[in-house]
């Protein structure tokens, strides 16, 4: 998320800080994913991530315009650029935010969404969800210049903290200690969230993101 020292305007009510947006945009995420599920049936853990994810930004569109958040705009698998010069975009993240106060052209928000099973046997997914997700936004490939941005982790069985457990076994392998993943209550009426710290390899600045776990049960 795009550095924000200033109070901007956007939907209603009219003033938002910015914990105000982080928690709107929290919410986004899980209530969007409740009103896809109550619509679909389909939309189960057999599901292909693409499906998921289709059904997630449906959701959190249809949930932005109920809450008449007219200066915020949701994209879905857009075209982005890790270095603004290259003549083809290199990335496309699953959804981004835009807002209009905000002015820029480049995303302001990232959100990337992948699967997760802390019970398979395999414990592919959980590598996946580092290498492909969380070492995005570390290389800068996803958000550079942002201090703050989003993933999704939808769970196929268990729960958050399972998940949690899931990810720090695999960064704790690996050596990765520094970028574990640890439980946050702070949005906890929404649903279960965690938030890792890194420091970018690419120019050394820092990146929180914030993990919000959607579950099919």
């Amino acid at each position: 998320m795009i550095p924000f020292n200033a109070v901007a305007s956007i939907g209603q009510p009219k003033l938002l800080s910015r914990q105000d947006l982080v928690s709107i945009i929290i919410r986004l995420e899980f209530e969007g994913w409740g009103l896809a599920r109550s619509r679909d049936r389909a939309l189960n853990n057999s599901a292909n991530e693409t499906y998921m994810n289709g059904r997630l930004f449906q959701g959190m569109r249809d949930i932005r315009s109920s809450l008449k958040l007219t200066n915020m705009f949701l994209v879905e698998v857009p075209g982005v650029r890790s270095d603004e010069d290259l003549a083809t975009p290199d990335r496309e993240p699953d959804v981004i935010l835009l807002f209009a106060e905000f002015g820029a052209n480049e995303p302001h928000v990232v959100i990337e969404c992948k699967r997760l099973d802390p019970e398979e046997a395999s414990r592919a997914l959980r590598g996946e969800y580092v290498r492909s997700g969380v070492d995005r936004f570390i290389s800068g490939a996803y958000g550079l210049g942002h201090d703050l941005d989003f993933m999704v982790g939808y769970l196929l069985r268990g729960d958050g903290a399972a998940a949690v457990a899931d990810i720090n076994a695999y960064l704790d392998n690996v050596g990765r200690q520094n970028c574990f993943l640890e439980d946050t209550a702070m949005f906890g009426q929404y649903g279960f969230v965690a938030a890792s710290n890194h420091k970018r390899s690419i120019d050394g600045s820092r990146v929180r993101l914030l993990h919000s776990f959607l579950q099919f049960s």
